[in-house]
């Protein structure tokens, strides 16, 4: 059987995710590090961007923490899952 995975461990997860170069996308709702594209207006330890295009939670920031970024992911997602 399964365990249940705490949040603590989720977000460890998506972060060794995130290093490894595996952008997460969640219906409107992305996660990428920016360092995988050409951007150059974007500082360099600037590199985590949450992006939602849902109609209920806009929303678009850029993050230096990828903790942080997963964890406004993963909120956006918890949130879009419950309108849907």
């Amino acid at each position: 059987m399964f365990q249940k995975v705490t949040e603590k461990e989720m977000v460890a997860l998506i972060v060794f995710m995130l290093e490894q170069n595996i952008d997460l996308q969640f219906g409107k709702i992305s996660l990428c590090d920016l360092r995988n594209y050409r951007y150059g207006n974007v500082r360099r330890n600037r590199r985590y961007q949450v992006h939602s295009e849902d109609r209920q939670y806009p929303f678009s920031m850029i993050y230096d923490d990828p903790s942080i970024a997963v964890k406004k992911f993963l909120f956006l997602k918890q949130k879009s899952r419950k309108m849907h």
